[in-house]
């Protein structure tokens, strides 16, 4: 349950990241304070905004940036797919080593949660004072992690 629910928010954002850039949804609380601490509205300024009119001449420069964004987006949902592939999948296998390979994909899967929860916990100063408050994206990645945890080395 921890895996679906934490792993699907992860996907949600990282697969509007990948196929929405610079894209701002209104169902979503803050979602342009989080664009603009991202840096995403220099790269994909939304029409008719602000952005667009400063950013509009050297948003083709920043390309790049754009791309390693949707890079890390997929890198995100490749991630989380393995989650969900060894919570639903993966469990018992044909020859009764899914348990295994569950055991060596919660390990990866834990070193990763970690780096993550590392940057994420590195920016969180810088977040809040651009009043993007990451308090609970940390909260839920270090109990997903700390669960990871205790499966893949127990």
């Amino acid at each position: 349950r921890t895996i679906t629910i934490v792993s699907g928010l992860i996907t949600a954002i990282a697969g509007r990241d990948l196929l929405f850039p610079g894209t701002v949804f209104a169902h979503i609380p803050r979602d342009d304070i989080y664009l603009e601490w991202t840096n995403a509205f220099i790269h994909s300024p939304p029409n008719d905004s602000p952005e667009a009119d400063e950013h509009s001449f050297e948003a083709p420069l920043f390309v790049g940036d754009k791309y390693v964004a949707q890079l890390l987006a997929v890198q995100l949902l490749v991630f989380t797919m393995y989650k969900f592939a060894t919570a639903y999948f993966i469990r018992y296998g044909t020859n009764h080593s899914g348990e295994i390979k569950c055991r060596l994909i919660w390990r990866s899967n834990f070193f990763g949660n970690a780096l993550i929860l590392f940057l994420f916990r590195l920016f969180a100063a810088a977040s809040k004072s651009a009043g993007l408050d990451l308090r609970w994206h940390l909260m839920c990645i270090c109990y997903e992690t700390v669960i990871i945890g205790l499966q893949a080395f127990s």
